[in-house]
């Protein structure tokens, strides 16, 4: 059942991506693309690469609500 839910959760998700205005899409990338970059290059080692996967994966799970935001203020 969990994994019936977690693909429900990845449609949703990918749904909510593809309803990212472009100027949003590419704002989300930009911090990405920073948090990705000091992961990386930073000295924190597998303690900051763990904390920075879990940043990202708080930036997509906002991305529905940012739609929502979006949506609202345009009504």
């Amino acid at each position: 059942m969990k994994e019936t839910s977690n693909l429900n959760e990845f449609d949703l998700m990918l749904d909510a991506i593809n309803n990212l205005t472009e100027e949003d899409a590419k704002s989300l990338l930009k911090i990405i693309y920073g948090f990705v970059n000091t992961a990386i290059t930073g000295e924190g080692g597998n303690e900051v690469k763990l904390e920075v996967i879990n940043k990202l994966s708080g930036i997509y799970k906002r991305i529905p609500e940012l739609n929502d935001l979006r949506n609202n203020n345009n009504s």
